[in-house]
């Protein structure tokens, strides 16, 4: 059997004997191991949803501009995606436990300095070092969904696990803007209660206090992962000791070539959107925390169910249709955007994102279980580590030349006002970008698919035969992507 088609730990022979106590005890480890999953996801994915759905904000309003912007987006990407085909490769040579272990405490370090330390400078360095830690949790995170789910069962598993990592972040997201909301309307007065003639005094919370608190969330969150991490067994124990192929070698396989190049193309197309979306949030729509957390809360919400029905889907119908429609879609959020912008309503911006969210959720769980169905089995983190390595080197062009093009387009814009001047560029840059993104998801139409109609029989017949008291509990974690819109 694959090492990554294993469901449990292996279990000597001699250890097979079905007594009560022995299936009393892989019982209790199949628990403990679902739980520590369940702490992992939740954390990690409320942790990066709150990071990467308010730094780019917080980072307007403390005065960056479009360009700085950009490099901050494009530097984050670069290094989020740098380093992860190396770290992979050495998950698969020495295991995962140590290698996530340092992502998240890399991860929670720098959300607390981020807390303290919030000029455009720093907030530079702060994108670096957490890219970084990105960098060293996907890959290994992929390949330990690997480790531990059958191919049958992979995209069905990560997509509940993940809903429930998403459900967990929405509901503390929303719950946070309604505190904030009730400050911004109250702070500042005596609130009086009719229950027993109570005066509460509602204190007043500066903008960036408010996003120090969500940091605080995020931070709280990874290290929760990091405990989660610390007692994990190793699933990738006996690891692989052999002397691994070159890297770039995956690139011989021709499947996974026509991927990437067609994944990495719609990754420069899609990222110069990234370092304007926040310009539009802040500077031309005016949002606050609690709009802005309310438009990425459904966007997560409609991501969770995407993910939750196309993991189920994609084991039954295979992966490539829910890669298709999860990249076609996105080229609405642009079109959108640029309604909100001429409306100056921030309200429709939930179109786009319950739209926009579902595509994400499928495309997350969809690719995520193309690439492990396609890589060998000793090459899992490699395969997902290249992968994220083209999207990082693409998407770090693409946001690195949005924020100079935005600049440009603001200095050259036919109005006299900044507003008017921002509000001009917003609207040509979108228009630009939501055409280039559909001409880009066409490319996907040409991939192969990895689970193809007559491997989901043979793999239905297969379940079926196993379907029987003696067939043990089978769990796998999940995954979370970072950029999303």
């Amino acid at each position: 059997m694959k090492e990554g088609e294993t469901i449990e730990e292996e279990i000597p022979d001699e250890e097979c004997d079905p007594s009560a106590e022995k299936s009393d005890e892989n019982e209790k480890e199949v628990k403990r191991r679902n739980n520590l999953f369940r702490l992992i996801s939740i954390g990690n994915a409320t942790g990066q949803s709150f990071l990467f759905n308010f730094f780019s904000a917080f980072a307007v309003l403390v005065g960056v501009s479009s360009s700085i912007l950009g490099f901050i987006t494009s530097i984050r990407n670069l290094m989020g995606s740098l380093f992860q085909g190396i770290i992979g490769r050495l998950s698969d040579k020495y295991g995962r436990k140590y290698f996530l272990l340092l992502g998240f405490f890399l991860s929670f370090s720098i959300m607390i300095v981020l807390i303290f330390l919030n000029n455009p400078m720093m907030l530079i360095i702060i994108s670096i070092v957490q890219a970084t830690a990105l960098s060293i949790i996907i890959p290994v995170w992929n390949a330990t969904l690997g480790d531990v789910t059958k191919t049958e069962k992979r995209a069905s598993f990560m997509g509940r696990l993940s809903a429930m990592g998403t459900a967990v972040s929405v509901s503390l997201m929303l719950a946070l803007a309604g505190v904030f909301y009730i400050i911004e309307e109250y702070g500042g007065f005596n609130v009086h209660l009719k229950f027993r003639d109570l005066v509460i005094f509602v204190p007043v919370i500066e903008p960036r206090l408010q996003y120090g608190i969500a940091f605080g969330v995020a931070a709280f969150n990874f290290i929760l992962c990091f405990v989660g991490a610390l007692l994990l067994r190793e699933t990738n124990k006996n690891g692989n000791q052999k002397k691994q192929p070159k890297m770039l070698l995956a690139l011989k396989d021709k499947r996974f070539t026509k991927f990437f190049i067609i994944n990495s193309v719609y990754g420069l197309i899609m990222s110069l959107m990234w370092p304007i979306f926040p310009i539009a949030q802040v500077s031309v729509l005016g949002m606050n925390f609690p709009q802005i957390a309310i438009v990425n809360a459904v966007f997560s919400v409609f991501s969770s169910l995407g993910q939750f029905f196309g993991g189920k889907l994609g084991d039954r119908f295979g992966r490539k249709p829910f890669i298709i429609y999860g990249r076609a879609a996105m080229f609405v959020i642009p079109l959108v955007m640029i309604g909100a912008v001429y409306m100056g309503s921030w309200q429709m911006l939930l179109i786009s994102n319950i739209v926009g969210g579902s595509a994400m959720g499928a495309i997350t769980v969809s690719m995520n279980a193309y690439i492990l169905d396609i890589a060998p089995e000793d090459q899992m983190g490699a395969y997902s580590g290249l992968q994220q390595v083209g999207w990082g080197v693409l998407t770090f062009i693409g946001s690195l030349s949005a924020g100079f093009i935005a600049t440009a387009i603001t200095n050259n814009a036919p109005y006299a006002a900044e507003e008017d001047r921002i509000r001009f560029m917003v609207i040509v840059m979108f228009s630009i970008i939501a055409i280039l993104r559909f001409i880009a998801s066409i490319g996907y139409f040409f991939i192969e698919e990895s689970l193809p109609k007559e491997a989901r029989e043979a793999l239905k017949l297969k379940k079926a035969e196993e379907a029987a008291p003696t067939h043990p509990v089978q769990y796998t974690p999940e995954d979370s992507q970072t950029q999303s819109k």
